[in-house]
């Protein structure tokens, strides 16, 4: 993977960027109407908060005896380093036990009680307790001690809408998915919702921009903008990935708290087209078991590309997927080209009031599921497409172990 010019790094662009030659650490911070607002008038701190162990507490994946994973997609972990994993082609929940083994299938495929279909998103309430996200059957499933403890039919929501965690009252923060498109707008606006689970009652409480227009005909820019929302101690954070600012909302909506910053434009070229190539190509082959004959696969990769067109006059995002942990704090992904298959290269961590923490290098080729208790989840993925889950350790700065 090409080093930072290809992921359009926050800090590299900050720092290029010194803006009336203000000083380094300049920042201001202030109340407006009862929202905080912080302003970075150039390069945050570059302090690093902390570092992963040199190596991984846990690898599996990669054992000949281990669970194949075709498709790592979302997972979470528990206090004591177990892991619960969606592997989004077979539908199943994997369980991984505190040292790395197998500890069994929490769920698989079908449409009885506490099996899946397209399940998109797994939390770890506390304890033993999981909340699974099953698109597919339009159902929120709780699991308690390996066994079904509540099913929750959401087929009175609109289905586009995702989980994105839970509030201080239980309730679940929940945003736009999926849309159709040719839409006429600029923007197409996206939906924040708070959803009550005893009352099976939903509010829309927000809206952002989400998704800007494309051509109804012809290919689109792979390395397009958009918002992005995530739910980080009990409130939903929002940013748009073409401009430096990030958004923190109440659960009813209102406004906490705005942070910004300043950073040029980073521009892809044609190192940028090729890492999309080539992970698409990685991707497109276990989505598509079916397809046996090269020529037919090169077939169907060659319409692929077809309906995307290199765009070097337009602007990379800057970030990708956020998520939070259970410090509260906020984990800003670094765009990556391809990162699904080659991982995420950094990510910036924010405090909840905020302040910028600093950066933190992500091992090579991991991209990271959750954050909790000093230990990061992540997916790594070898040279022949095998994917395994990695916990890794975050250690403070010079320790012994550290990378």
């Amino acid at each position: 993977m090409k080093p930072r010019a290809a992921t359009c790094l926050l800090f590299s662009a900050l720092a290029a960027c010194q803006v009336d030659s203000a000083p380094v650490s300049e920042v201001s911070a202030r109340d407006s109407m009862g929202i905080r607002i912080v302003e970075y008038g150039a390069v945050p701190e570059l302090a690093t908060p902390f570092v992963f162990s040199s190596q991984p507490l846990y690898r599996y994946g990669a054992g000949a005896e281990d669970y194949p994973f075709q498709s790592i997609w979302r997972g979470a972990l528990f206090a004591d380093g177990s892991a619960a994993v969606i592997d989004a082609l077979s539908a199943e929940i994997v369980l991984i036990a505190p040292d790395g083994t197998f500890r069994g299938l929490l769920a698989d495929r079908g449409d009885g009680p506490g099996e899946l279909d397209r399940p998109s998103s797994v939390f770890s309430l506390g304890g033993d307790t999981l909340l699974v996200d099953d698109h597919g059957h339009a159902r929120l499933t709780f699991f308690g001690r390996g066994a079904v403890a509540r099913e929750v039919d959401t087929r009175s929501l609109n289905r586009s809408l995702r989980v994105l965690g839970l509030d201080s009252a239980g309730r679940l923060l929940m945003a736009s998915s999926s849309y159709l498109p040719g839409f006429p707008e600029p923007w197409l606006q996206g939906h924040m919702v708070r959803f009550d689970i005893d009352s099976v009652v939903a509010d829309t409480v927000a809206a952002y921009d989400w998704v800007p227009a494309s051509p109804r005909e012809g290919p689109v820019n792979p390395f397009g903008t958009g918002g992005l929302v995530a739910a980080v101690a009990g409130r939903f954070v929002y940013m748009r990935t073409d401009r430096p600012e990030v958004v923190w909302r109440n659960p009813d909506g209102t406004m906490h708290q705005i942070v910004r910053w300043r950073s040029p434009p980073a521009y892809p070229d044609e190192e940028d087209w090729k890492l999309f190539e080539s992970s698409t190509r990685t991707m497109l082959r276990p989505a598509n078991p079916q397809i046996q004959s090269e020529a037919e696969f090169e077939e169907l990769m060659q319409r692929v590309l077809s309906r995307h067109e290199f765009a070097p006059d337009e602007p990379l995002p800057l970030f990708t997927r956020p998520f939070g942990d259970r410090e509260g704090r906020l984990w800003l992904g670094h765009y990556t080209v391809g990162a699904q298959v080659s991982g995420v290269s950094g990510y910036s961590i924010l405090a909840p009031d905020g302040t910028w923490l600093g950066e933190v290098q992500a091992p090579e080729g991991v991209r990271l599921l959750d954050v909790a208790q000093g230990r990061a989840l992540g997916v790594f993925r070898d040279e022949l497409g095998v994917e395994s889950l990695v916990l890794y350790e975050l250690l403070p700065v010079g320790a012994a172990g550290g990378t």
